[in-house]
């Protein structure tokens, strides 16, 4: 059985450009160059106005012991905010307590 050459580089080819598809289709793409945006942010659900005093008065704690950081990193997971939007809150709750 006889194969002509050309037609085995050309059924090659088709197969590297199959192969190199399904590779690039299983890695993440940059969005920068083009790829999907990110997936958007879940945010968590509202707490109840007990909850809300409860992690109050455990920022206004570690306010109090001298821990900040740590208050501003419960604000961060209690309400689900980026780090400047819990620092102001933090701050805000320290300069009420400082009254």
């Amino acid at each position: 059985m006889f194969v002509p050459v050309p037609a085995l580089i050309v059924v090659g080819c088709v197969f590297l450009l199959l192969v190199m598809l399904v590779l690039r289709r299983s890695r993440p793409r940059d969005p920068l160059l083009g790829g999907q945006p990110p997936a958007p942010r879940v945010t968590r659900p509202a707490l109840t106005t007990s909850a809300t005093g409860d992690v109050e008065q455990q920022i206004r704690a570690r306010l109090a012991a001298g821990r900040k950081i740590d208050a501003i990193k419960l604000a961060r997971e209690a309400y689900g905010l980026g780090l400047s939007e819990a620092k102001d809150l933090v701050d805000s709750i320290e300069s009420q307590t400082a009254r």
